[in-house]
């Protein structure tokens, strides 16, 4: 009798296994590569002592639920990583050209030494031309020289607009040339390194072209006469009020004796060439190109400032 509900009791349970939907092999979309993997069935012995307990029934084999063996695999029944998916992934950000870039591979050195060289260099051409007008009486070096390294409407309305640049590396005194070498001697170090190449040659050039704008404006509008004028004053001069306003409370030494906060001297500075300019007391000296180097260097401090790309320095 035994063997008769044993018999019957798996005949039972092979057709309820056959029937039952967790072992139903049907084709289906599965999301992962890995091959599945079935439990180990419970052991005899534990279906037997079941069956012989509760009388048999398919309701009482509980078997461990495992995903069906792949079938043939095509686009809607192969794993996800089988299929290559076009992947859309974000472009990367679009790098702005730097046409200047070029500028902050030159060493800080080069620029210091080159900038004061230029002065030197056209110093030299104004002392050659001079020399040979007194010594032979021919002028058409020194007039060269004036045709090209001063700025007036003169040399910019008969087309030589390259006199705005280089009238900012033009000296033609000794006195001229010393006072200003030695202000961006002891000036311009500092600024240099904190800006870089690229940005302190923006500053000099900037500067200079500013003053130099300035001024003829001035002499046409104000003055009403046409002085040629030269000189790096309006470019250094920009560096000065640049390092007033990035490092105000460092000293300056006036004349290279006097103790004087930067701010002080750089206001003290723009006062007189303001006084001078109202007074109209200027003498040999374009005190409207200090001005205008004074103003676009504090104005380039304070486009740097608001951009974030400088911070002032405490001393």
């Amino acid at each position: 009798m035994a063997s008769t509900f044993l018999s019957l009791g798996l005949r039972r349970a092979v057709s309820a296994l056959r029937a039952s939907p967790i072992v139903r092999c049907t084709p289906t979309r599965t999301f992962t590569s890995q091959k599945p993997s079935f439990s180990p069935l419970p052991a005899p012995s534990r279906v037997l002592r079941l069956l012989t307990q509760r009388g048999g029934g398919a309701n009482i084999l509980k078997f461990p639920t495992s995903k069906p063996p792949p079938g043939p695999k095509t686009f809607f029944t192969s794993s996800k990583q089988s299929i290559k998916y076009p992947a859309h992934p974000h472009p990367p950000p679009r790098q702005s050209s730097n046409f200047f870039g070029f500028l902050n591979k030159i060493p800080h050195n080069a620029v210091f030494y080159g900038i004061i060289s230029l002065n030197a260099a056209v110093f030299t051409m104004w002392l050659m031309a001079q020399q040979k007008y007194k010594l032979e009486g021919d002028a058409k070096s020194l007039l060269w020289m004036f045709d090209n390294f001063t700025s007036s409407w003169r040399n910019l309305l008969s087309g030589r607009v390259w006199v705005a640049m280089t009238a900012c590396f033009s000296h033609k005194d000794w006195s001229h040339i010393l006072f200003n070498g030695f202000t961006f001697f002891f000036m311009a170090p500092l600024v240099l390194r904190t800006l870089g190449s690229k940005t302190f040659i923006f500053l000099y050039i900037g500067a200079g072209l500013t003053s130099c704008a300035i001024s003829l404006l001035y002499d046409r509008f104000i003055d009403h006469r046409d002085v040629p004028s030269h000189g790096a004053s309006g470019a250094i001069c920009g560096v000065v009020s640049f390092l007033a306003c990035l490092a105000p409370t460092l000293t300056f030494q006036l004349y290279g004796i006097i103790p004087v906060p930067a701010w002080l001297a750089a206001l003290g500075l723009f006062g007189y060439d303001m006084y001078s300019t109202y007074t109209d007391n200027r003498g040999g000296t374009d005190t409207v190109g200090h001005i205008g180097g004074m103003l676009s260097g504090a104005a380039y401090y304070l486009m740097l400032r608001r951009t974030g790309r400088i911070m002032p320095l405490k001393w």
